[in-house]
């Protein structure tokens, strides 16, 4: 039997019923979830209020909507959903398309269940529906974001492998992992990388591994791998940690560095090359900035200038260049600028290691920006002391050049000049001599007589020093030990020098004697004293001396007209005001003197034509202040002195009464000379040139005992005509005259031995006593 409730039981019950029925109405009408339910015609026959947030629609709104045709925003997806409720009797997190009333689309995840009756019957639909807008849009973003990913871990150039870290399986690779290696997708997956021996060094994995479990990343790991070629490459890789499907696994990425590295390889190859080949230059390579300090020099800097690289790196090469050239250059590097030039060549003098200043040369090469403005430049320095040596040797011997090609000019011209000038000074000799010897001639006329043959007997001897210097004069050359000539001079120096000065003659006691003329070197000596005499007029010391000297190939190549061999040196040393380099090119040209109206300015120029003539040299040495130094160089022989011979005297008067050939083309020393001869006896056949002469001689029927020819003569010389003249007369002698021989009967004026020669102009007594001579064979 039951016990029926009381109502007070009952009354609770209601009460309890009542409360949970507000606390499950609060809880639908504040969530913000969506509770709906809808009739089997999907039509909505109940909303909580969340409705209107959720889709813009009230709750008054919304009963009766169909959601098919009116929620959903894609009608199919309703009837996917009653499918699965139908099927399951219930629907978990049914995912749709929604409208709002405005129209915009929201996602909704509905969890729903088919509602019966108390027969089990079904009368609807009975869900939840809850907003997952933000959440499907997230999803979405990520979705987005992996296919990125995907897309870029297949595609990105650089190959991209994930490998398991416990034994280097392959799980994925991309696109740019087959492009680098040669292998596919099925060649790798699966696999272990060493297994495929991809590695060229298994210890590079384990390099790689051991800094990933130390760090979890590793960056710009270079490592050689193997292509599926064989072909070697290097790959730099960046690697991390993932953690994926619960298992540590390598994520790298590998950067094909192969040519890279062979073009490091190559560059470094090229800089060894290049720095060898520097380092053996023998110019010096540096490198400078645009304020000159250096940034780089070549190790040769230590062989050529001293310094090591370190010494001068750092510091400004203009500091290193001569004052006195620092200026120039750096007008020229401030103008090449302003140009933009490439390069530049120049010469200064460059401060050694020793303080001293060597010449160098810098072939300069400008550096530029891409603006245009200096960055620097590069230069190859080299020493050029020996070239700027050779040059300035070479100037000299050009000056040398010059000087003696302009002396022998100058000798043509007073030779010629002197040739002419003793034709003219025969007659004028010749006569004033003849009327002084008239006992007729008045006393008063006799004085004026002996002036005009003082004054000729004065240009005779100017004449003779031109023939000096010009080198023609008839030398009677024998070998000669100069030491004897300047022992026997001596005692006329010391008479003839002034006393305020001391005369030193210091004698080599191993001479060798030389070919000379010993009255030649005699007028040398003379002339180079008396020069030393009037350099010093407070006075001072002269030094004479002899020495031997070998003059080599390295002397000759510096002097142009000196030969090679074995020379008498000759010196005269100075105390005097010595001179200046104008002064001293210029002292042996004829008629230049510093003496004024005291001087003739011969001396010297005698002293250089004797010495030429000779076959020897004269060189001088003077300074301003310093005295001079005269040094003559005369070739040794092998001959050795004899006792000089002496001419033959006259055995009887100067008369005779032979017939003498006169052949002469200046008429008035033919006459001159026509006089002088007759006046002594002879008997005179007389012609003007060689032709005239033999024809004189087929009408002659007597004999011809001596012919008086002149040298030079035209269209038949005097040398020629003897030689016709001895077929028909083979006993005739001969006597040249001439104011100087022109090689026709000497060598460089040496006269052929047994050769008799009357120099023009001549005196009576000169003449008579010659053809005297001559007769007398």
């Amino acid at each position: 039997m039951s016990v029926k409730p009381s109502y007070e039981e009952c009354h609770q019950k209601v009460q309890d019923l009542k409360r949970r029925m507000e606390i499950y109405r609060s809880f639908v009408n504040n969530s913000s979830d969506l509770f709906y339910r809808t009739g089997l015609d999907g039509k909505i026959s109940y909303i909580s209020p969340s409705v209107y947030k959720l889709s813009g629609y009230t709750v008054k709104e919304a009963i009766g909507m169909n959601m098919a045709e009116q929620i959903y925003l894609f009608p199919e997806e309703r009837k996917i959903f009653i499918e699965k409720l139908h099927d399951k009797g219930q629907v978990v997190n049914f995912e749709a398309q929604l409208k709002r009333k405005d129209g915009a689309v929201w996602w909704a995840s509905t969890s729903a269940h088919l509602y019966r009756d108390r027969d089990g019957k079904v009368l609807g639909v009975e869900g939840i529906t809850r907003d997952i807008t933000g959440l499907q849009t997230a999803n979405q973003a990520l979705k987005e974001s992996e296919e990125r990913f995907r897309l870029a871990f297949l595609t990105i150039p650089d190959a991209i492998n994930l490998n398991r870290v416990s034994d280097g399986v392959y799980i994925d690779i991309n696109e740019g992992f087959t492009d680098l290696t040669g292998y596919t997708r099925e060649d790798v997956i699966g696999k272990p990388s060493l297994d495929i021996n991809i590695w060229k060094a298994s210890e590079d994995r384990k390099r790689l591994v051991d800094e990933l479990m130390k760090t979890g990343h590793v960056k710009n790991l270079e490592a050689r791998f193997v292509r599926k070629n064989g072909e070697v490459g290097i790959g730099l890789m960046s690697a991390r940690i993932l953690h994926i499907n619960n298992e540590d696994v390598i994520q790298s990425i590998t950067k094909d560095i192969t040519e890279r590295k062979n073009a490091e390889r190559s560059l470094q190859q090229s800089e060894k090359r290049l720095r060898l080949i520097t380092d053996n230059m023998a110019d010096v390579v540096s490198q400078v900035d645009a304020a000159f300090k250096v940034i780089y020099t070549s190790p040769s800097l230590k062989r050529i200038f001293g310094y090591l690289p370190h010494e001068i790196e750092g510091k400004r090469g203009t500091d290193m260049i001569h004052p006195d050239d620092l200026e120039r250059i750096l007008k020229v590097a401030e103008k090449a600028r302003r140009q933009c030039a490439q390069s530049v060549l120049l010469q200064y003098r460059y401060r050694h290691a020793n303080g001293d200043y060597v010449w160098v040369e810098s072939a300069v090469r400008l550096l530029y920006d891409e603006r245009g403005q200096s960055k620097g430049a590069i230069l190859g320095t080299r020493d050029i002391s020996d070239r700027k040596q050779a040059e300035k040797e070479k100037e000299v011997l050009e000056k040398q050049l010059i000087q003696s090609q302009k002396l022998e000019s100058l000798g043509r011209l007073a030779g010629g000049v002197a040739h002419d000038l003793n034709n003219l000074l025969s007659p004028i000799l010749g006569y004033s001599e003849l009327l002084l010897d008239d006992l007729a001639m008045q006393a008063q006329h006799k004085e004026k007589i002996e002036q005009i043959n003082m004054a000729g007997m004065r240009a005779r001897d100017l004449v003779s020093q031109l023939l000096a210097f010009s080198r023609k004069q008839t030398l009677k050359v024998r070998s000669v030990n100069v030491n004897d000539v300047l022992a026997d001079i001596g005692k006329l120096l010391e008479r003839t020098i002034r006393e305020d000065i001391e005369i030193s003659i210091c004698q080599c006691p191993h001479i060798k004697p030389v070919m000379a003329d010993t009255g030649q070197i005699e007028q040398v000596i003379m002339n180079l004293a008396l020069n030393a005499a009037d350099a010093m007029p407070e006075g001072g010391k002269l030094t004479i001396e002899t020495a031997l000297a070998e003059l080599d190939e390295t002397y000759t190549s510096t002097h142009p007209v000196v030969n090679q061999g074995e020379y008498v040196i000759l010196s005269f040393s100075d105390t005097g005001h010595g001179m200046d380099e104008g002064t001293r090119l210029k002292i042996f040209e004829p008629f230049f003197s510093t003496k004024g109206k005291q001087g003739t300015g011969l001396g010297l120029a005698t002293v250089y034509g004797i010495v030429k003539q000779h076959h020897g040299n004269i060189w001088v040495y003077s300074e301003p202040g310093n005295g001079s130094i005269f040094k003559i160089y005369l070739p040794t022989t092998q001959k050795q002195p004899m006792v000089t011979p002496t001419d033959k005297k006259p055995s009887s008067g100067l008369t005779g009464s032979e017939t003498i050939l006169l052949v002469e083309d200046d008429t008035q020393v033919r006459d001159l000379a026509h006089e002088i001869l007759t006046n002594h006896g002879y008997t005179i056949l007389q012609a003007q040139n060689g032709k005239e002469a033999l024809n004189v001689c087929r009408s002659h029927e007597g004999p011809i005992d001596l012919l008086i020819t002149d040298v030079v003569m035209p269209g038949m010389n005097g040398k020629e005509l003897f030689s016709i003249l001895t077929k028909k007369h083979p006993d005739v002698q001969v006597i040249y005259m001439s104011g100087y021989t022109e090689n026709i009967v000497s060598h460089n004026g040496v006269l052929d031995e047994g050769l008799q020669f009357i120099q023009k102009p001549f005196t009576v007594f000169n003449l008579t006593a010659k053809v005297r001579q001559a007769l007398a064979g």
